[in-house]
């Protein structure tokens, strides 16, 4: 169950708040070490060659005397011919192998010489200030996709706890709070209306500021419960739309205004990294926490008009 105040943040904006800065592939490869050195004779083949000629010149001598001749007069002059071969490629393979003995060091310097390069630049990329750098930049570039507000002259019914708690949002952060703003559903002839919206056209930052009821005061009918597909509806809609959604209880507001606003200036300095309006409430208690109501409890409450104890005040 969730407790007041409930905040929501669209998951764009929380993926920009965690991306990291892409790291780029090391691409270059480590140089071989030369091996020993050549010989003149590779062994190995020759020995395999001879091996193989004798092993058919007796196989073949088994059926026919002429076919074993034949057999190991043919495989003695392959042995001959690659031996005759590795002799004459030998002072070539030589000066390859004294060029790769020569020029290995350096390679082996320049390889290393890219790696500290590249661990260097890993170390820069994964830098606080780098990260945070890149986080900024990527959180800009989402809230350049947030949808604005549609309209300014909502008929909504102002609820009775709103026109106090304007006074505390505009003292502590201007103009940048707005009512009566509307936006538009698609396929329905009705908009929804904020109860405010705090706006930072610099950045292009909508927070959806809501003042939740347990009930109509006058129809008693239960309001903003746990589960209530409306209110699940309604901050859907602000979501999708890249604005953040904060609620508060009417109870929260009309007690603790200011504690309230903390919050909203918390959220602020969360998403933007900016503590301008933080600053401001050193000696304001934090807000305590407040079940959100269910639909039966809401009904409870409506009964005992539980909403008159703190209105009334």
């Amino acid at each position: 169950m969730m407790n007041y105040p409930i905040i929501l943040i669209p998951q764009s904006i929380q993926r920009a708040q965690s991306v990291n800065p892409p790291v780029p592939v090391f691409t270059e490869t480590a140089p071989q070490k030369p091996s020993s050195p050549p010989e003149i004779y590779d062994r190995k083949v020759l020995i395999r060659w001879m091996t193989v000629g004798f092993v058919a010149s007796l196989v073949l001598a088994f059926f026919n005397i002429w076919l074993g001749i034949t057999a190991i007069t043919l495989s003695t002059c392959i042995v001959a011919y690659l031996a005759w071969s590795m002799n004459q490629s030998f002072p070539q393979r030589k000066r390859d192998y004294d060029n790769q003995v020569r020029k290995y060091p350096k390679l082996l310097q320049f390889y290393q010489q890219a790696k500290r390069e590249y661990q260097e630049e890993i170390k820069h990329i994964h830098s606080y200030e780098n990260v945070a750098s890149y986080r900024k930049l990527e959180l800009l570039r989402i809230l350049r996709q947030t949808k604005t507000h549609d309209g300014g002259n909502s008929k909504a019914q102002v609820g009775f706890s709103e026109a106090k708690f304007y006074a505390y949002l505009t003292h502590y952060f201007k103009d940048k709070v707005k009512r009566g703003l509307t936006l538009n559903i698609p396929n329905f002839k009705y908009h929804y209306s904020p109860d405010f919206v705090y706006i930072d056209k610099e950045v292009n930052l909508y927070i959806d500021i809501e003042i939740d009821e347990p009930y109509a005061y006058n129809s008693k009918i239960p309001t903003h419960f746990v589960g209530a597909s409306k209110d699940t509806n309604r901050n859907n809609f602000f979501l999708n739309r890249n604005w953040l959604v904060i609620r508060f209880s009417e109870e929260q507001v009309v007690r603790y205004p200011q504690s309230c606003c903390k919050v909203i200036a918390k959220v602020i300095a969360n998403v933007l990294g900016d503590n301008l309006y933080l600053s401001q409430f050193a000696i304001v208690a934090d807000l305590e926490p407040m079940k959100q109501w269910s639909e039966s409890e809401a009904l409870y409450m409506a009964d005992r008009n539980y909403r008159q104890t703190y209105l009334i005040n």
